[in-house]
């Protein structure tokens, strides 16, 4: 290889998974390197870099320095680096993944900036184009759309650094492959999601939920009975139980009668339970708000699975509901997703199977780490077994620190935005054996729209910048000041318009 393209060599101990380099000039960090040796070609990236002057290293004094700077001719000056190594490039595992080498190289062997054309082949074999190099913007990065959705997803960041973009962009080249995906979207961001270079096939769905099959604690929570309230609770149960045995689901006519017929129950028991009447009668009070205020997510003779349409994004926008209705419904679509795609491959098989990539945002939030939530048993469950059924998952958030750990550890693939906090860090490393100290070092220098991207989705961890999805969805942030400006007019405009009219009417007078 041409001298001319040494960018440093090799020094100290080295080892097969890291190496220490000494650099001719300052090279970028998360740049891609190539060493040749033994009929190895290693590809590694640029982890961390740090400038050093040997003859300034004691100096305490300003006025010493200053002289000393007089007289630097820079020969002094030295640039180290660390790189993670990331495979042999002539050997691949199972997975397509570049395998590490045996022995590691010689200290003092040179080391090459690697070219475009090796990075475009290493990156560019995937489904998803999700944006280019960081250091090179000529090198595409596409992902395993395979990997992606069977070993599980993890999108975090801070606020406004790029997540609502990134999910974008991964939903329309996962249109592009006629996806079946479902949305559960929890600030209705993506309800009106459209691309101006292409037509996504976008399915709103309305949350509901079948409230014959779903628990009678689930019901209680939903018209709002106290978790501590150990008579109505139990009251409800009996009342739900006496009604389901005489009659079936589907020989109710709507959800008004199916209520009623509990109310209807309880109000017998007032009758020969006295002392209860107090309790029993809150009970009935909460059963018919809940009529009246649930009346949009609660119904009868309804299974979610119709809803969905194949090959279409699917959003359920959930902005209007509190947390306990979003809970119920997480997790009462989680279940009739996993459960259907199960049934699908128990019954016909694998060839027959219906893969769906599930996509929650705000997941800290039904996922928690020191809360128990119905959605979160359903959730972790698809991400210990959903990949054998073809139900793939994306776990969306801002506050990694708490969302479950157990379940962003089933999340394989990571793309990974800014991130300040080091509990935030701490516990996405934790969750993590690809992340190493180094890349997490880099979490708080990444900007807006760029994404540390690790695991079986991409070869080799790559320091991305996300393209902008060339749409419109509503996770942008407001543009604040034209707001004000253009509200001020309009206000301005009517109040004109006010005067005018009142001076009309006194003349007339």
């Amino acid at each position: 290889m041409n001298n001319e393209n040494i960018i440093g060599y090799t020094i100290g101990e080295t080892r097969i998974d890291e190496l220490t380099f000494l650099a001719k000039e300052p090279p970028k960090v998360g740049d891609y390197i190539k060493i040749n040796y033994d009929n190895y070609e290693l590809l590694g990236m640029i982890e961390s870099t740090i400038q050093g002057n040997m003859a300034l290293e004691d100096i305490l004094s300003v006025e010493h320095l200053e002289k000393i700077r007089e007289f630097d001719d820079n020969s002094s000056y030295y640039i180290l680096g660390k790189i993670k190594v990331l495979g042999d490039l002539k050997e691949l595992d199972k997975n397509g993944a570049l395998k590490l080498p045996r022995i590691p190289p010689s200290p003092g062997i040179p080391i090459y900036r690697a070219d475009d054309n090796i990075l475009k082949k290493v990156f560019g074999d995937g489904h998803l184009k999700i944006g280019h190099l960081v250091t090179r913007d000529s090198v595409e990065v596409k992902l395993d759309a395979n990997k992606l959705c069977s070993r599980h997803l993890a999108i975090l960041a801070m606020t406004g650094m790029g997540k609502s973009n990134t999910v974008a962009v991964l939903l329309k080249e996962l249109n592009k492959l006629k996806a079946t995906v479902l949305v559960f979207d929890m600030h209705g961001e993506y309800r009106n999601i459209h691309c101006n270079s292409e037509k996504l096939r976008v399915h709103v769905i309305k949350p509901k939920i079948n409230i014959y099959n779903i628990s009678y604690d689930d019901l209680c929570d939903l018209a709002g009975v106290d978790s501590q309230a150990t008579k109505q609770r139990p009251y409800i149960r009996k009342a739900i139980k006496e009604v389901k045995e005489s009659k079936k689901e589907h020989e109710f006519k709507d959800v008004e009668e199916y209520i009623n017929a509990i109310i209807d129950k309880l109000k017998e028991y007032m009758i020969n339970n006295s002392k209860d009447e107090n309790s029993i009668q809150t009970a009935i009070f909460r059963l018919e708000d809940m009529l009246n205020f649930r009346k949009n997510i609660i119904t009868l003779h309804y299974n979610p699975i119709n809803d969905i349409r194949e090959h279409h994004i699917n959003i359920i926008p959930m902005e209007e509901l509190d947390e306990y209705a979003v809970d119920i419904i997480v997790s009462y679509i989680a279940k009739a997703v996993l459960d259907d795609r199960k049934k699908i491959i128990i019954d016909k098989g694998r060839d027959f199977a219906k893969p769906i990539f599930l996509i929650f945002e705000e997941a800290h939030l039904i996922v928690p780490q020191n809360r128990k939530t119905r959605a979160k048993y359903y959730i972790s469950r698809i991400a210990r077994e959903g990949r054998k059924f073809g139900v793939g998952l994306c776990l969306v958030s801002q506050r990694p620190k708490t969302l479950d750990s157990e379940t962003l550890s089933q999340c394989s693939n990571l793309i990974i935005s800014k991130l300040i906090e080091p509990t935030d860090q701490k516990h996405v490393q934790m969750a993590s054996e690809n992340l190493s100290e180094d890349l997490v070092k880099q979490l708080t220098s990444l900007n807006i729209g760029e994404a540390i991207i690790l695991g079986p989705c991409i070869k080799v961890p790559a320091i991305v910048k996300i393209d902008k999805f060339d749409g419109e969805y509503g996770g942008e942030d407001l543009k604040i000041v034209e707001l004000w400006e253009k509200n001020y007019k309009n206000s301005e405009n009517i109040k004109e318009d006010d005067i005018e009219k009142n001076a009309f009417d006194t003349n007339i007078f």
